[in-house]
């Protein structure tokens, strides 16, 4: 079904019809989010806030057709996940402050220290860089619609996109450059 008819329903009193809406865009959704926060439960939870917002805020919702309205779910994203990245950091700046004497770690810890993250050429990107690359090479927006949903222009989103582009490249070779001379080391 139409999402334009899905939330004409949902406006017309309907609030099941929001479930169509959630099942065409919830992959999308919490694929952004996963990839903003990278953390699944936190990803699941975001996703499920994002899309309380929209429906909280559908009747100021004016677009027409399904791109748009998929660009202003990302827009709700981004701003939900940037709110919780900054408040993250806060609490990990105030963690010293209450350091715990013991150091014995947690099962999460533990497992966390092991696992493999595939993230880990995303580490010191900003916020914009990460909802940058999840639009562009995740979700595979155009450059034009990821202008509107950043609220820039599309030449700058462009700019920016080569510029991260480099960034990662050097990150990429910084790290490869690392692990071999761990190996000589060793």
């Amino acid at each position: 079904m139409e999402i334009k008819k899905l939330i004409d329903q949902v406006l017309q009193g309907n609030p099941d019809a929001f479930e169509g809406i959630v099942r065409n865009f919830q992959r999308k959704i919490y694929t952004f989010c996963y990839f903003m926060l990278g953390n699944r439960q936190e990803a699941e939870d975001a996703a499920q806030e994002v899309f309380l917002k929209a429906y909280r805020n559908l009747a100021r919702y004016r677009h027409e057709g399904d791109d748009l309205f998929l660009a202003w779910l990302y827009k709700i994203a981004s701003n939900h996940c940037s709110t919780l990245l900054q408040r993250k950091k806060r609490w990990y700046l105030l963690m010293p402050l209450f350091k715990n004497d013991h150091n014995e770690k947690s099962a999460e810890q533990t497992f966390s220290d092991q696992a493999y993250i595939p993230l880990h050429l995303l580490e010191g990107l900003t916020t914009a860089e990460k909802e940058m690359i999840a639009l562009r090479v995740i979700e595979d927006r155009p450059f034009e619609e990821i202008s509107a949903i950043l609220g820039i222009s599309s030449a700058t989103v462009r700019k920016r996109f080569e510029r991260l582009r480099v960034k990662l490249k050097r990150n990429k070779d910084r790290m490869e450059g690392a692990l071999n001379e761990q190996r000589y080391e060793c």
